[in-house]
């Protein structure tokens, strides 16, 4: 192919990847599957490799990468970021449309637009040309922090406007919010407390802490949206004349908006939006902390201006705290899949921000200790980040005596064994494997609809298998027969058969579903896909050394440690042998056949080659069924030795690797190229 031609394939492939993204990450709607998009990235790389010149900023390719920062740079805000001021009842929210009204010396009512306050971290995105340049935090509304590398890892963030409307101004600064959807944080902090990781306090928490990492690899594994509800520094003027024309031009550049617009006109009608969207708080997909009210003609907003701190066209109604206080009559330890002993506090039964809450998790002895809390407690329970039943600590003034204090038990409560805790970690872990309280979650993980997605394996099937001794693994699921299922409870033959028909479907499940439903520690569905894509087959996975690991993007040191620590074990490496057996798929769909003249061969470069570049010659070695590397281990099986080669050279020498000139490797591959 040819330079014109590979630059017009190259902008097609962008145009059509940034739809898709846009399809899956903010309408939730893909039209095309993961291997469609896989290979339109593929061939995106390999065109880009042949011809480094057409890469551009605005490239997929780009999003992620670059080495971990030193630290954050400032931003001057050319427009500054305000803050909003609060109103707390219905009398504030009279009081503010009356102070506008006054303002702009009108008696007839004024239309607002009301928007969802989501609770997160405010951000704002400089786009020139179209072209995603800059990312920043508000800060303190004049300066703020530079998360450009970061952002350029939120896929839901569009890195070309153009590619959605080519008429965007030069210079536009989209502003919006930057949130973790309620769900994606309740894995993100079951995962790390699995893990014995410290836990995020609430969704705003997780978002500000993600977004905020000098490592901008670390922010690619954490699942960040941004929200877009407003402008900062623009070249020209959209032409649009209110607010709700602004927000859906947001929208057609490629922006999630509030999922709640509406437009009201009196106090009364204010108000009842407040209330509306209050009773719908706990459906909203993200963490939210009120109601705001933009005067919805821009026109009007420019007369009505702004203080130094805040704009006089717009407000926001808060939503109370919800503290309730309620008796803790006990506290007990409940073991997960991994073996993690974790106190959790039961409750009298107690509603909070609308619905009844009657357990809350207390994470690890230590939390308890600093709670302070004992069982007989009155507590004070609210919903951390409006999601997540929490205590925050004792009433000691209704304390009566006969409280008394929670000591973590010696022995797991489920199975007998011993409870450990590893020095220098927060978790305490049962350390029978088979305990039952284990196999339980275990089934219960691998039937689950992100794992496998196994129908009708719910807790009540799970739980009488266990105690029938029918699933002491997850291969054990496999060998059910109809007799063993139709003799349980409220299971007869039809549903049996479609037991049967739900785990026969499941074998084809893609590979990354079954490594991440295996259950390794810390390889959340993230880290599966990057896995599988890298790796391909369980067996080159199992192969894999800590380093090799490594080279995974997203993959750290802890992560990989884990991956080789559960396929050390026997007892894993018999659970995957069995999986096998039944049928269960361990490698990718599209694995190509292991053909090809270097096939077989891990192949690492060191030095500047003549012939090409280092990536057209990787690129070359996969296409003739090798492998390459970034680094050298035990399972690189070549070094290739250009002009002045690195350290890579004595290592190979020392480990005894196969060391080829770049004339021999050329020979070696013949006229491929």
């Amino acid at each position: 192919m040819d330079r014109t031609a590979a630059q017009q394939r190259i902008q097609q492939l962008k145009a059509d990847i940034e739809r898709y993204t846009y399809e899956y990450y903010v309408l939730d709607s893909p039209s095309v599957s993961d291997a469609v998009f896989d290979s339109l990235m593929q061939e995106l790389r390999s065109l880009e490799a042949e011809f480094p010149d057409l890469v551009t900023p605005d490239s997929p390719t780009q999003r992620v990468g670059g080495a971990p920062l030193a630290g954050f740079t400032t931003v001057r805000h050319r427009v500054p970021m305000l803050s909003l001021s609060n109103m707390f009842t219905k009398e504030d929210i009279a009081a503010f449309d009356s102070r506008v009204r006054r303002a702009l010396g009108r008696t007839e009512p004024v239309e607002y637009l009301t928007e969802v306050k989501m609770d997160g971290l405010a951000v704002s995105l400089r786009y020139e040309d179209g072209l995603f340049v800059q990312g920043s935090t508000r800060g303190d509304g004049q300066t703020g922090e530079d998360v450009t590398a970061n952002i350029r890892t939120v896929r839901s963030i569009p890195m070309n406007l153009r590619s959605f409307d080519p008429h965007v101004p030069r210079l536009v600064e989209i502003r919006g919010e930057m949130v973790m959807f309620k769900r994606d944080f309740e894995m993100l902090n079951a995962a790390r407390a699995a893990s014995g990781e410290p836990l995020f306090a609430n969704p705003r928490n997780a978002a500000a802490g993600s977004l905020r990492q000098l490592d901008p690899r670390v922010t690619a594994t954490r699942p960040l949206h941004m929200v877009a509800y407003a402008l900062g520094e623009t070249s020209d003027d959209l032409s649009v004349s209110t607010q709700k024309d602004l927000l859906n031009w947001i929208a057609g550049v490629g922006f999630r908006i509030s999922p709640f617009i509406r437009l009201v006109r009196t106090p009364d009608e204010m108000w009842a939006a407040t209330q509306e969207i209050a009773k719908a708080r706990p459906s909203l997909p993200f963490a939210a902390d009120g109601v705001v009210f933009k005067v919805n003609d821009i026109a009007l907003q420019r007369l009505l201006g702004q203080t130094a701190k805040e704009p006089r066209w717009a407000s926001a109604w808060k939503f109370p705290p919800e503290e309730k206080e309620t008796r803790l009559e006990d506290i007990i330890v409940s073991i997960g899949r991994t073996g993690v002993a974790t106190p959790v506090a039961v409750l009298t039964p107690v509603e909070v921000d609308g619905s009844v809450v009657a357990r809350a998790t207390l994470h690890n002895e230590d939390e308890v200790k600093r709670l302070g809390i004992m069982v007989g407690d009155m507590v004070l329970v609210h919903k951390a980040g409006s999601v997540i039943p929490e205590i925050l600590g004792p009433v000691v003034a209704k304390r009566t005596g006969a409280e008394r204090a929670f000591a973590m038990p010696a022995t797991c409560p489920v199975c007998g064994s011993r409870l450990v805790r590893i020095e220098g970690e927060a978790a305490t872990r049962c350390v029978n494997a088979s305990c039952g309280a284990q196999v339980r979650e275990r089934l219960l993980h691998w039937c689950s609809k992100d794992a496998m997605d196994i129908q009708g394996f719910g807790e009540a099937v799970i739980d009488q298998l266990v105690a029938k001794g029918l699933a002491r693994d997850v291969a054990d699921l496999y060998n059910l027969s109809q007799e063993q299922l139709t003799a349980l409870d409220h299971v007869g033959p039809l549903v049996a058969r479609k037991l049967l028909a739900h785990l026969e479907e499941s074998k084809q499940r893609d590979f990354a579903r079954v490594l991440y439903a295996l259950g390794i520690p810390q390889v959340g569905q993230v880290a599966a896909r990057d896995l599988a894509k890298a790796f391909g087959s369980i067996d080159e996975l199992a192969a894999a050394s800590p380093d090799d690991l490594m080279q995974v993007y997203g993959i750290g040191e802890k992560t990989a440690e884990n991956i080789a620590a559960f396929f050390d074990e026997e007892r894993n490496r018999q659970l995957i042998a069995r999986l096998k057996a039944a049928g269960v798929r361990m490698e990718r769909a599209d694995m190509p056949a292991p053909t090809g003249p270097l096939h077989g061969k891990v192949i690492v470069f060191t030095g500047e080659l003549a012939s090409m570049p280092r990536s057209a010659a990787e690129d070359l070695v996969r296409s003739l069924g090798g492998e390459t590397s970034d680094t050298l281990s035990r399972k690189v099986t070549t070094l290739v030795v250009g002009a002045a080669p690195g350290s890579k050279l004595a290592k190979a020498q020392a480990l005894g690797t196969e060391i080829l000139t770049e004339e021999q490797f050329l020979a070696l591959v013949g006229n491929s190229h």
